[in-house]
């Protein structure tokens, strides 16, 4: 159980660093502080994709994420890798790393802050679950049968 919970540590701290790194990087042009003109006019997404590039890193996110998942079940997780590990472990710092997002400057941006909160509870439950999933059928010899 002490293995686990350092595991979740890890998993949120790392995890969440990455995220911040990756949203200051794909907002570093956007211009946020007139939030009552945000939907007046029609935006196109290629546009938007080039300006912020928010696609690009969160699919780095989610990557990094699971590498980190792989790394912190093969070295850290107890070898019996239970789906009940692999639950806590992608849910506890996904909920934690939501909800300190959505606390954290609540009444400055929420509506960023709330879309922020979910794309980094999704990145990170996405990420975590396709490398614990590989690390699962590594183990379990999926891949030679």
């Amino acid at each position: 159980m002490g293995m686990l919970m350092i595991a979740i540590a890890i998993g949120y701290f790392v995890g969440f660093s990455i995220f911040l790194v990756c949203e200051e990087k794909s907002l570093k042009n956007a211009n946020f502080s007139d939030m009552k003109d945000m939907f007046s006019e029609e935006l196109k997404l290629e546009e938007c994709s080039r300006q912020f590039s928010t696609i690009k890193y969160m699919l780095i996110f989610v990557v990094l994420v699971a590498i980190l998942a792989f790394v912190v079940g093969t070295y850290i997780i107890p070898t019996p890798l239970t789906i009940a590990s692999i639950v806590a472990y992608m849910l506890f710092p996904s909920a934690i790393g939501s909800l300190i997002i959505l606390l954290v400057k609540w009444r400055y941006q929420p509506f960023i802050k709330f879309v922020s909160s979910f794309l980094f509870g999704a990145g990170y439950m996405t990420g975590s679950g396709f490398g614990l999933g590989l690390l699962y059928a590594m183990n379990n010899n999926f891949f030679m049968n």
